[in-house]
């Protein structure tokens, strides 16, 4: 198999690119480094906002509101300020290479700017170019205090509103909360600071230089450091920018770009929907941006920090699982790790959450969690039982694809095993002599006793232990215990209409969420192999998506995607991911918002919340490659609109390693190769006219018309369509008009 694929000629027709100025925060450039992010919008006619983020600036406050308590914060931002008035914006972000190139216009004259939070090092630089008339310009940091969001748009909306406030604010507004004292600017070692102590400890240090240059460009660095319980954070930046201090941009740029150009060719998709197309590749910049194994996990935000939201945090009753289900099939593991290696490290923590009649045997959290982990499970209500639980499926996801075996029996089966005891310490046993759970919450819905989702949860998490027990031979004492309840745990709740949210609660209200849905997606465990429940999934899903009323949102358009891609139905797949995409045009009056730099907003309050085009990522894949129960199904649900399409190394269950073109609506070759010896069997949308890379004998066609291959480890096999002489993967061809739609042009 060969690739064409040119990197930097690809990714450049999906830079965003500007033509006007960006205003708002959802509309500027975003960089980030998996820590550090920053943005760059208008504030007035001679100023821009050089927004600063960093990811785990949090507060670690304890007795109060969690949300509000332990939430992120922000820290400030730079003004850059023009001499004439701004009257233009000429701009690029650079995907390859992860730099903004931009020009402001001024009726004076203009600034060149460039900008890159540095992939390597806790430095954020702006290098600024004035012409003459501009060279007077100024940078000034604005420190912000160290306010939750939740709390700050609170205090504003019962200032404004008074007792005509929602109730919720107004609660938000009146709990009690410590405030933090002002930060204290200061100069330290030739470097400006800002130091922000914390009223529970710690502090967040954001250091800065700025260099007028010899050939007249001004250049800013800045890092930022948060510190708890230890207050070491603004001499910890300081040090950031004086190990760099005799480096020059150029050298910085250069070392920048080296995780990038490793990063995006682990693996690639091109389709002829190019807009469709360039929305992926800006997720998958947006992931490599926002997350990091070893830095932070992606929350609602990222690094990109907005300071009058109230979902300033991580959340887990649906957004972090959605961000990162496309990562493992996307061979994306270095991001997806930045919340996986967290909850091995966090192991502790999560049995700490519980409650102490829990004893140590258990783990959770709350719906919201920092970047800690830090999550109280309530005592005495089972409302959010099932978050750490489907965290644990995004991480199983990874591990069916990598089938690393001491990584599944030390981590990720301990922490298995403690989230599905929660569940064994309050279910109950029925007259019926079923297992049944008592009230539990599906998220956003309400409470009620057999909840589908904790039932769903239950179930895929005591069959995925006794999956692994057997496959490694641990004997776990609780082995007996998980068979008896996959045995007799009660049945999913249903009516007329397909799947309750649970028993004698119907769903009877146009939602957003699926979760009375995840025995269908993401778990499949109910799938269309199974002939007697089609009909079922098939109701369930179209009950649910089309019930009348204004419900849905951003991530039901792509989860209703999903679910229909599992259906094997590409065209009402592919018609929802266009929803999806002109949800604008298409529900004027929801406030749920696809801006033009793919950020996503819900609420009239503009409150970011990054799961919902990360999502779309995932069920663009589901519509390429399917591997759930022993199958790996290659172009399973393609619309007929979808002629051309092309991708390599995509993971499959069980570590293949998955490529496959498609020109004209015909397969061309589909390649599986084996990391880890495991059984592969393929269904294939064409009639292979012949195999290579392997023994003829190796290959055994199914009664069913799917094919068994016995691939060693390391071994591959190209299935070749009649008339196809050789297997080439490269970027399908893109009109010109339809590149370079994202930005503001």
């Amino acid at each position: 198999m060969r690739s064409e694929v040119d990197w930097p000629k690809f990714l450049e027709r999906h830079d965003l690119v500007w033509t006007e100025m960006p205003t708002a925060w959802q509309d500027g450039p975003f960089m980030g480094n998996g820590m550090l992010g920053s943005m760059l919008h208008q504030l007035d006619d001679h100023t821009l906002r050089i927004s600063l983020g960093r990811t785990d600036v949090e507060d670690h406050q304890k007795g109060i509101t969690p949300f509000i308590a332990q939430s992120r914060l922000p820290n400030g931002y730079f003004t850059l300020k023009t001499v004439g008035k701004i009257t233009g914006f000429d701009g690029r972000l650079d995907l390859y290479n992860a730099e903004t190139r931009a020009r402001v216009l001024t009726d004076k004259g203009h600034i060149d700017l460039r900008a890159i939070v540095h992939s390597e090092d806790m430095v954020i630089l702006y290098d600024l170019q004035p012409s003459a008339a501009e060279s007077a310009l100024q940078l000034d940091f604005v420190p912000l205090k160290a306010i939750a969001p939740a709390r700050l748009q609170a205090e504003i909306a019962v200032k404004l509103q008074g007792d005509k406030a929602p109730s919720s604010r107004k609660s938000w507004a009146s709990a009690k909360y410590n405030y933090n004292p002002d930060p204290v600017l200061s100069e330290i070692s030739g470097v400006q600071t800002s130091r922000q102590l914390l009223t529970a400890g710690g502090e967040t240090g954001t250091a800065w230089t700025i260099q007028a240059e010899a050939n007249g460009h001004t250049e800013l660095r800045v890092s930022i450091e948060h510190s708890y319980p230890e207050q070491t954070a603004t001499e910890d930046a300081i040090a950031h920018l004086q190990a760099i201090e005799g480096e020059s941009l150029d050298s910085l740029v250069t070392r920048h770009r080296v995780w990038w150009h490793q990063y995006y060719p682990k693996s690639f998709i091109s389709l002829d929907d190019t807009r469709m197309e360039s929305f992926y590749w800006i997720q998958v910049y947006k992931f490599g941006s926002g997350a990091r194994q070893g830095r932070a996990y992606m929350d609602t935000m990222g690094p990109w920090m907005v300071e009058n939201t109230a979902w300033a945090n991580g959340w887990f009753n649906l957004n972090t699982q959605l961000s990162y289900w496309f990562l493992s099939t996307a061979n994306r593991m270095e991001v997806a790790e930045s919340l996986f290696t967290k909850l091995d490290e966090c192991l502790p923590q999560l049995v700490a959450n519980m409650p102490e009649q829990y004893g140590d045997d258990c783990a959770g959290m709350s719906t919201i969690a920092p970047q800690t982990f830090v999550s109280a499970f309530p005592a005495g209500r089972l409302g959010f039982t099932g978050e750490l639980l489907w965290t644990c499926h995004d991480y199983w996801l990874m591990l069916e694809r990598t089938m690393d075996a001491k990584r599944t029996t030390e981590q990720f089966f301990p922490l298995l095993k403690k989230s599905v005891n929660t569940y064994l310490h309050f279910m109950v046993e029925g007259e019926d002599g079923q297992i049944h759970l008592p009230y539990t919450r599906s998220p956003e819905y309400g409470s009620g006793e057999d909840c589908n989702f904790n039932l769903s949860l239950f179930r895929w998490g005591c069959n995925t232990l006794i999956e692994i027990d057997e496959r490694y031979g641990l004997n776990d004492p609780l082995l007996p215990k998980w068979k008896d309840v996959v045995a007799r745990l009660v049945d999913y709740p249903t009516n007329e209409d397909g799947y309750m949210v649970a028993k004698d609660f119907p769903f009877e209200k146009s939602h957003r969420h699926y979760s009375h849905l995840m025995m269908i997606y993401p778990l499949c465990e109910i799938n269309i192999d199974q002939p007697e429940n089609r009909e079922l999934i098939a109701n369930s899903v179209d009950h649910w998506i089309n019930y009348p009323g204004r419900g849905n949102a951003g991530y039901s358009w792509s989860g209703a995607a999903a679910m229909y891609a599992l259906q094997a139905d590409g065209e009402t797949a592919a018609k929802y991911l266009d929803i999806f995409m002109n949800m604008q045009e298409l529900y004027p009056d929801n406030p749920a918002m696809i801006h033009p730099t793919t950020m996503y907003t819900e609420t009239g309050r503009i409150q970011p919340v990054t799961e919902t085009p990360l999502s779309l990522c995932d069920s663009m894949q589901l519509m390429l490659l399917q591997s759930w129960g022993d199958t790996i199904r290659v172009f399973p649900a393609v619309p007929e609109a979808w002629k051309n399409l092309s991708f390599e190394g995509l993971l499959a269950k069980g570590g293949f390693e998955m490529s496959a073109t498609r020109t004209d609506g015909r397969t061309q070759f589909v390649s599986v190769k084996s990391l880890a010896g495991e059984p592969c069997i393929l269904k294939l949308d064409f009639q292979p006219a012949r195999v290579e890379g392997i023994a003829k004998s190796a290959v055994t066609r199914l009664d069913d018309g799917r094919f068994a291959v016995d691939l060693k480890q390391g071994e591959a096999a190209i299935f070749y369509a009649k008339d196809v002489e050789s297997a080439i993967v490269g970027p399908v061809k893109a009109l010109p008009e339809n590149c370079n739609t994202f930005g503001l042009n």
